[in-house]
């Protein structure tokens, strides 16, 4: 008796992959990042975000610059920051960030809002992006975040 036909049990595979991935790369300075901004903004032109969430996210993406070429890369001008801009079919985009420093463990950025901190330096760029972006996230090693802006909803 011949077996019926397997059905597929994962949806397609352009039905997982995004419909537009670019990848760029921006030398370790700090000169280098507006520039980066732009171009990343012009990349998502057509991911269907409105206008506040493109200004968090170019606010997001500058922290996330910044601290790759700074606090990752130490501002060498032998390495670049990596980046990845992906734009999946439903709208929305996703930006990662990675650069060639060893990283951190961001679950031990303490919150600058607490009292006992808020004199203190350190952890507002990851705050801040917390809130900017819908969903925030680190690689194990901590040297590349992930920031996704979601569609707008209807």
């Amino acid at each position: 008796m011949p077996r019926p036909p397997r059905r597929a049990t994962r949806p397609a595979a352009s039905a997982r992959r995004p419909a537009k991935v670019i990848r760029m790369r921006m030398p370790s300075s700090r000169t280098a990042v507006a520039p980066m901004i732009e171009r990343i903004l012009g990349a998502v032109q057509d991911a269907g975000l409105d206008q506040e969430q493109q200004d968090n996210l170019a606010v997001a993406v500058a922290e996330a610059l910044s601290n790759a070429a700074l606090h990752g890369n130490k501002l060498a001008p032998r390495r670049v920051v990596r980046v990845t801009v992906e734009l999946p079919h439903d709208g929305g985009a996703m930006v990662e960030v990675t650069d060639s420093g060893r990283g951190f463990d961001a679950a031990t950025v303490s919150d600058p809002t607490d009292p006992a901190r808020v004199l203190m330096p350190g952890g507002r760029g990851v705050f801040l992006m917390r809130r900017l972006v819908d969903h925030l996230e680190y690689n194990a090693a901590g040297n590349t975040v992930r920031l996704t802006v979601n569609p707008p909803r209807k």
